[in-house]
C-alpha cells in the first residue's frame, strides 16, 4: 500500500541516513524514494548530502512523465524509480545504491542466476544485470526499464559499472533486499576467487596475493613508507607524518616550527601541480595490492570516473631518492585526485573533509574491483568518452554544490 506523504518523507529521509552509515552509498551517491499513490512518488532531490537532508527537501514526482511539484530538483535518476513503480503496482519504496560488492558483480555483465539458497527467500532465483549506459541518462532508464520487464519476478537488479536497484513492498524489505543482495554478491566474489585459485578456503590476504602473482608482483609489501598527510593555508601547510605535525613554507620546504620530513617534497609539488587544499595518504590494503602491481587504473565504475578522473597514475618509488619521485608523482595527479605510489597505497586530494571520505570509499571500491575483476578474467572498463562526460560535468556542476 501507498505511503501517506509525510510518512513517505519521513522514510526517506530515514533510508537516505542509513545508506550513508551502512556504507552502502558515499556522499549523494545513489538514491531513494516512495510511492505516495498510483500516479506519483517523493524521491531525494538532486545533489543534497543525506546526513543534513529535510523532509521539506523531498520532492514529489509524478510516474508518467517524471515532471515534479517544487522549485527543488529531485534525483537525476527519477526515471529509474518511475520505470520501477509503472512495472510493480505492488512496489512502494525503491533504493539505488552504490554498494561495494553488487557494484563490482555487476562490472562482469553476468546475471547471478542461481542465487544461494541462503538468500533466496529475499532475492528470487536470479538477479540480473542491466546492460551499461551512463548514468542520469534517458538510455540508463530504458535500459533498466527493459531488464525489468524481461524479469519480472525480481527485485533486485544490478546496474553494470554502476551500482543497484532494489524495489521493495516497503522500507524494511527494501533494505532487506539491498543487505541480502550485498552479502550474496560477497559470496559470489568469494567463490570466484576459489573456483580459479583451487584454495581450500577463501582469505583476504590469500586474494591479494594470487591477484599480485598474476602480475609477477609477488605477494603484498611487507613494509609500507608513511607518505603523510596535509592541509593547506596558502603559502603553508601542516604535514602529519607518523602521528606528528610540522608547519611548512610552500616556497622553500622548510619546517616552520620543527624539522619537515622528507616527504614534504611530494607534498609541495601535488599543491604546486593541483589546486587541492587536502592530501591523505590511504594505505588500506586493497589500494596497496594494486599498487604493489606496478599498473595505472582505468575505471571500471561511474563513480570513479567522477570523483577519481579518467585514470590513475601509478608511479615508481623509490626511498631515499624523493626529488625525482615528488616530481612524477605531482605531475601525475594533475587532473585527477588519486596516484598510486608503488607498493605504498595512493595519495588523494580534495578540499574539505566530504571529499577525503568519498575518496577513501570510492579508491577502496575501486581497487577492490581491479583485483576481483582481474581474478573473473572480465575486467570491463566505462567508455572513455562516458568517463569524460561524467568527470566534466561533476567538476562543473555536482563537485560545487554538494560543496556549498
Amino acid at each position: 500500500m501507498a505511503y501517506e506523504i509525510e510518512e513517505a518523507k519521513r522514510l526517506v529521509v530515514k533510508a537516505g541516513k542509513r545508506l550513508v552509515e551502512s556504507g552502502l552509498i558515499a556522499r549523494t551517491w545513489g538514491n531513494v524514494s516512495a510511492r505516495i499513490s498510483d500516479t506519483q512518488f517523493v524521491i531525494t532531490p538532486s545533489g543534497r548530502s543525506y546526513e543534513d537532508l529535510t523532509e521539506d527537501e523531498i520532492v514529489v514526482v509524478n510516474i508518467a512523465d517524471c515532471s515534479h511539484e517544487g522549485d527543488i530538483k529531485p534525483s537525476s535518476e527519477k526515471g529509474v524509480h518511475a520505470a520501477a513503480y509503472r512495472h510493480h503496482p505492488t512496489v512502494n519504496f525503491v533504493i539505488h545504491t552504490h554498494q561495494r560488492a553488487a557494484t563490482i558483480v555487476s562490472i562482469t555483465g553476468m546475471d547471478i542466476t542461481n542465487v544461494y539458497k541462503e538468500y533466496r527467500d529475499v532475492l528470487g532465483d536470479t538477479v540480473p544485470c542491466a546492460d551499461y549506459a551512463m548514468s542520469t541518462t534517458d538510455s540508463l532508464r530504458k535500459k533498466v526499464e527493459m531488464c525489468i520487464m524481461m524479469h519480472p519476478s525480481c527485485r533486485a537488479i544490478n546496474l553494470m559499472h554502476h551500482g543497484a536497484l532494489v524495489m521493495g513492498d516497503d522500507y524494511d524489505h527494501a533494505f532487506a533486499l539491498a543487505e541480502n543482495l550485498e552479502k550474496c554478491c560477497e559470496k559470489v566474489l568469494k567463490d570466484n576467487y576459489l573456483r580459479h585459485s583451487w584454495a581450500d578456503k577463501y582469505s583476504d590476504e590469500d586474494r591479494r596475493n594470487f591477484y599480485l602473482a598474476k602480475h609477477e608482483s609477488g605477494k603484498m609489501p611487507e613494509h609500507i613508507c608513511d607518505l603523510g598527510s596535509s592541509v593547506r593555508n596558502g603559502n603553508t601547510f601542516t604535514l602529519t607524518v607518523g602521528g606528528q605535525s610540522v608547519d611548512v613554507d610552500m616556497e622553500t620546504g622548510l619546517g616552520i616550527n620543527g624539522i619537515a620530513p622528507k616527504v614534504e617534497k611530494i607534498h609541495r609539488a601535488i599543491y604546486k601541480n593541483d589546486s587541492c587544499s587536502m592530501i591523505q595518504h590511504l594505505t588500506t590494503p586493497d589500494v596497496v595490492a594494486v599498487s604493489a602491481s606496478g599498473d595505472n587504473m582505468t575505471p571500471m565504475i561511474d563513480d570513479f570516473a567522477q570523483i577519481v578522473g579518467l585514470d590513475v597514475k601509478n608511479c615508481p618509488w623509490i626511498d631515499g631518492d624523493t626529488d625525482e619521485c615528488a616530481k612524477e608523482i605531482g605531475r601525475s595527479i594533475s587532473g585527477r585526485n588519486a596516484v598510486l605510489v608503488e607498493g605504498n597505497g595512493a595519495l588523494v586530494t580534495g578540499n574539505n573533509e566530504g571529499d577525503m571520505q568519498a575518496l577513501d570509499i570510492i579508491m577502496d571500491k575501486g581497487c577492490a574491483a581491479v583485483i576481483d575483476c582481474d581474478i573473473f578474467n572480465r575486467a570491463h572498463y566505462v567508455p572513455k568518452a562516458e568517463c569524460f562526460l561524467m568527470r566534466t560535468v561533476y567538476l562543473a556542476k555536482y563537485s560545487k554544490q554538494i560543496n556549498k
